[in-house]
C-alpha cells in the first residue's frame, strides 16, 4: 500500500511538473499588452534581452514575472495560497489583512522611504511658494486600515497612519492642510469605504467633500438636496483581486446627484496622446467590467477637464491628485464652474506644458496615505 502511494504521488508530481508547463505554453495569451480583468492590470512583458541583462539578473527576473503571470490556472494557485496561509493563521495575505468583514490594506511603518516622503513634501512646498497667489490645500487622507486598525489583532504590525499624516501636515507650511481623518473617526459606523475595495465609498467621499468645503470657505451642499442611486451591488475591488477571496460581501456604487438642479456639465478625458468629450461625470459603461470604481470620473488619466453651467460660480479648481480624487470631485463640481484633474503618474513633461496654474482660482492635493508614501512622481512639481 505504501508503494502505491508512492508511485501515485510521483506520478502525480510528475504531471504537474509537466503538463502545466505544456498547458500554459498551449493557453497563454499572446498578446503583447494582455490585460487581467480581475487584477485590473497589465500582464508582465517578455523581457528584451541583452547580455548586461542577463549578467544582471535582469533578463531572468523579468523572465519569471512574465512566466508567472501566464501560468496555467494562475488565479485557481493564488487562490488556493492565499486560502492555505489563512488556514494557516496569517494574519496578512498578498499585503491584505481580512477582519470583521472587510478587506484592509496593510500599512506598516517600514512600508515608505523616509527621504522619498521627504523629497514629496519639498516638492509640494516649493510648488505652493512658486504659485504663492495662489491658495492651496493638502487633503492627506487616511486608508481604512487607520480608521478600523482596532479591529485587527493586536499582534498585527500596523502603522500610524494619523502619526504620518501629522508628520507631513508639520512640515506642509505653505499650504492649508485638511483634517479628514478626525470626521472619518466620527463616521465610521457608516459605510465610507468599501470593504473589498481601496478607496472611500460615496458616502465617504460626501465627507471628505464636506471638510474640503470648511477648510477653503464655502458651504457645503447639504446631503438632504441629493438624489442616491444604487447602480451596482457587485463590486469587487483592488484588495479582491489581491487576494481572490470570495468570502466578503460585495460593494455598493452609488451616484449621488442633485434632486433639483444638478448642473450640467462637459467632461474632456485627455489620455495624453488624444482628447474625448462626455456628458457626465459618471461613466457607467464601467458598471459592466472588473474596474467599477472607474464610473467616477473614469480611469486615471493624465489630465481630466470639468466645466460646468453654474451661474454665478465662475471659480476654477486645480486638482493634483490619485484616485481618492475621482468620487470626491462630482461633489466639488456642485461649487466650481471648471475643475481640472492632474495625475502626475502620467505627466512625463513639465507641468507648465500640461496647466498653467495662474488661470485657477485654488488648488487641492488630493492624496491618500498609502500612495503618498509611495509616490515618486510628486518631484516633479517642484522643478523649475
Amino acid at each position: 500500500m505504501k508503494n502505491l502511494y508512492k508511485i501515485i504521488m510521483i506520478v502525480f508530481f510528475f504531471a504537474i511538473i509537466t503538463i502545466i508547463p505544456v498547458v500554459s505554453l498551449l493557453t497563454m495569451p499572446r498578446e503583447e499588452f494582455a490585460f487581467s480583468e480581475n487584477e485590473n492590470r497589465y500582464l508582465a512583458r517578455f523581457p528584451r534581452f541583452s547580455a548586461a541583462g542577463f549578467e544582471s539578473t535582469e533578463f531572468m527576473k523579468g523572465f519569471e514575472d512574465w512566466a508567472n503571470d501566464r501560468v496555467f490556472g494562475r488565479e485557481v494557485w493564488i487562490r488556493l495560497k492565499n486560502n492555505t496561509e489563512r488556514l494557516l493563521g496569517k494574519l496578512e495575505t498578498s499585503g491584505v489583512y481580512i477582519a470583521d468583514g472587510r478587506m484592509l490594506q496593510a500599512w506598516r511603518d517600514d512600508s515608505y522611504n523616509d527621504a522619498s516622503v521627504n523629497r514629496n513634501l519639498e516638492a509640494v512646498n516649493t510648488f505652493a511658494a512658486r504659485h504663492g497667489d495662489i491658495p492651496m490645500y493638502f487633503m492627506l487622507a487616511p486608508t481604512s486600515v487607520e480608521v478600523y486598525r482596532d479591529s485587527l489583532p493586536v499582534s498585527a504590525p500596523v502603522g500610524s497612519q494619523k502619526e504620518f499624516i501629522k508628520y507631513c501636515y508639520d512640515r506642509l507650511t505653505e499650504l492649508t492642510n485638511i483634517d479628514v481623518l478626525s470626521l472619518m473617526d466620527e463616521h465610521a459606523g457608516k459605510y465610507i469605504y468599501y470593504r473589498t475595495d481601496h478607496h472611500w465609498a460615496a458616502e465617504g467621499s460626501y465627507i471628505a467633500y464636506t471638510a474640503a468645503a470648511h477648510a477653503m470657505g464655502f458651504t457645503p451642499l447639504e446631503l438632504s438636496r441629493f438624489s442616491v442611486e444604487n447602480v451596482s451591488n457587485s463590486f469587487l475591488g483592488t484588495l479582491h483581486s489581491k487576494t481572490l477571496y470570495n468570502s466578503i460581501t460585495p460593494d455598493i456604487i452609488k451616484i449621488y446627484t442633485l434632486s433639483e438642479g444638478d448642473p450640467d456639465v462637459s467632461v474632456t478625458i485627455n489620455d495624453g496622446l488624444s482628447e474625448t468629450m462626455h456628458g457626465s461625470l459618471y461613466f457607467r459603461e464601467y458598471l459592466d467590467v472588473k474596474d467599477k470604481y472607474s464610473v467616477y470620473l473614469s480611469a486615471p488619466v493624465p489630465v481630466v477637464r470639468i466645466e460646468s453651467d453654474l451661474s454665478g460660480m465662475p471659480r476654477r479648481l486645480l486638482v493634483i491628485k490619485d484616485s481618492f480624487a475621482h468620487s470626491l470631485v462630482p461633489f466639488l463640481a456642485k461649487n466650481f464652474s471648471e475643475i481640472t484633474m492632474a495625475d502626475m503618474r502620467f505627466i512625463n513633461q513639465h507641468y507648465s506644458e500640461v496647466f498653467d496654474v495662474s488661470e485657477f482660482d485654488a488648488v487641492l492635493f488630493v492624496y491618500n496615505v498609502i500612495t503618498f508614501s509611495e509616490d515618486t512622481h510628486l518631484v516633479k512639481l517642484g522643478r523649475e
